[in-house]
Parts: structure tokens; sequence; C-alpha cells
């Protein structure tokens, strides 16, 4: 797949919903990262990179029976490194 313009391919990736002490985490704190698959070559994050985005929703595909979702470059709040 080729993105084009601002617009990434991410899977969201599975994070705790409970925090250490066991108190269960509202939807906002932990569903932000996810895994780039597929982005744009001239993009400042590339396939592969772990990211904070907003929680704004993209446009959700199903690949392979995979959950993915499209989002735009602009909702990329950090790149954890």
């Amino acid at each position: 797949m080729k993105m084009m313009h601002d617009h990434l391919l991410v899977e969201e990736l599975r994070v705790d919903r409970y925090s250490s002490s066991g108190l269960l985490l509202p939807e906002e704190k932990w569903k932000r990262r996810a895994r780039v698959l597929c982005a744009p070559l001239d993009c400042p994050v590339q396939s592969g990179d772990e990211i904070i985005r907003n929680m704004g929703r993209g446009t959700p595909i199903t690949i392979n029976g995979q959950e993915l979702e499209i989002i735009r470059l602009d909702w990329v709040m950090a790149k954890i490194d």
C-alpha cells in the first residue's frame, strides 16, 4: 500500500487498561499509542515507528482480518524513540 499526501496507516498498540495499583484507566489515557505501518516517503515518521497520536477518529480499515486506521500526519503528537 502506498499512502498519499499526509496520511498514515497505523495499528493501535495494546496497552494495559489498568494502572499498577489496579485502577481502570479511562480510554483516552491508554488508547493513544500506535505503530506506523505505512507512511509517505517524505514523512518525518516512517514504517515501524511508535507514536503517540491524537484521539481523533481516523478511517477504520480491515486488511487480512487486522483492524487498522488511516490518520492524518498532524494527529501525531510524538514519536517514541
